[in-house]
C-alpha cells in the first residue's frame, strides 16, 4: 500500500515478514477480494483473461495473486521494498508469474497507456496526494481502460467502525492503520476522477463487514450505503 510516510515510518512494512503467515494480523484483509470483485466484475468487458492489470499499492500481494488466479497478466507496485520482496517471494514459491516494482503512486514508473485495468484498493486514504495518484493512474491506462478503486468515507460512522471498533476493540485491523482525517468523501473522489479525465461508471457501492469467522476471515456484503468503505469504477 502506498502511504504518506517515508519507508522508515511505513506502517504496513512492519508486517512484511509475516504477511502470508496463517496467523498474520493482516489475514482478515484477504476476505475483501471476494466482495470487491463481485462488484467490479460487471465493469470488465469480456472477462479478465489476458488483460494487463496493475495493482497500485499492492502490499504483500493479496490482490495481485487473486487477480492472477483469474488469468490476468498482473503487475504490482508498492512504495515499500520490504513488502515488494515479500510479495515477490510468495509468488515465486507458489509459481505465479507476477511482475512487482517498487515505486510511488504519484509518479508511476510505467509508460503512458500501459494497462487495460488498474486497481487501487484500500490505498488512496493512505497516500500523500490522492489527486495526483488518480492522475497518474489515468495516464498509464489505455484509452477506454478501467480504473477500479475502494477507499473510506470521512464520516462519524467510519471513525466509529474503522478505527474505534475495527482497530481498538475487535482488533480486526492492526491499531494505527488508519487516520480519519485522511479518509476521502465520495464527492472528493468524484472531483479527483473528473479533474483527471475519467468517466465514472455505474453507481458506487459500499462494503459492510457483518462478522468475523472462527478462521479469522470476515463475513461481508455490498450495500448501497457509502458511509464507511465505498468502491467504484471509472473509464479512461
Amino acid at each position: 500500500m502506498v502511504v504518506r510516510n517515508p519507508e522508515s515510518e511505513y506502517f504496513f512494512a512492519d508486517y512484511a515478514d509475516s504477511w502470508w503467515d496463517d496467523e498474520s494480523e493482516l489475514k482478515p484483509l484477504r476476505s475483501f477480494n471476494r466482495c470487491r470483485f463481485e462488484y467490479f466484475d460487471r465493469f470488465i468487458e469480456r472477462g479478465w483473461a489476458d488483460k494487463r492489470v496493475l495493482d497500485v499499492g499492492c502490499g504483500g500481494g493479496y490482490t495481485t495473486e487473486f487477480l492472477h488466479s483469474r488469468g490476468c497478466r498482473v503487475y504490482g507496485l508498492d512504495v515499500s521494498e520490504r513488502l515488494i520482496a515479500s510479495a515477490r517471494k510468495h509468488a515465486e514459491e507458489t509459481g505465479r508469474g507476477i511482475e512487482y516494482t517498487t515505486g510511488s503512486s504519484d509518479a508511476l514508473p510505467y509508460p503512458d497507456a500501459s494497462f487495460d485495468v488498474i486497481t487501487c484498493l484500500d490505498v488512496l486514504e493512505h497516500v500523500q496526494n490522492p489527486a495526483q495518484a488518480v492522475q497518474e493512474i489515468h495516464r498509464v491506462l489505455t484509452p477506454g481502460g478501467i480504473f477500479l478503486y475502494d477507499t473510506i468515507n470521512r464520516t462519524f460512522r467510519s471513525q466509529l467502525i474503522m478505527i474505534w471498533l475495527a482497530e481498538r476493540i475487535l482488533g480486526v485491523i492492526p491499531k494505527g492503520a488508519h487516520v480519519w482525517h485522511d479518509f476521502i468523501t465520495p464527492a472528493e473522489m468524484l472531483a479527483y476522477l473528473g479533474s483527471s479525465g475519467f468517466t465514472p461508471l455505474g453507481r458506487p457501492a459500499g462494503i459492510s463487514v457483518r462478522n468475523r469467522n472462527k478462521d479469522g476471515s470476515l463475513r461481508m456484503s455490498t450495500t448501497r450505503t457509502l458511509s464507511t468503505i465505498f468502491m467504484g469504477a471509472a473509464r479512461r
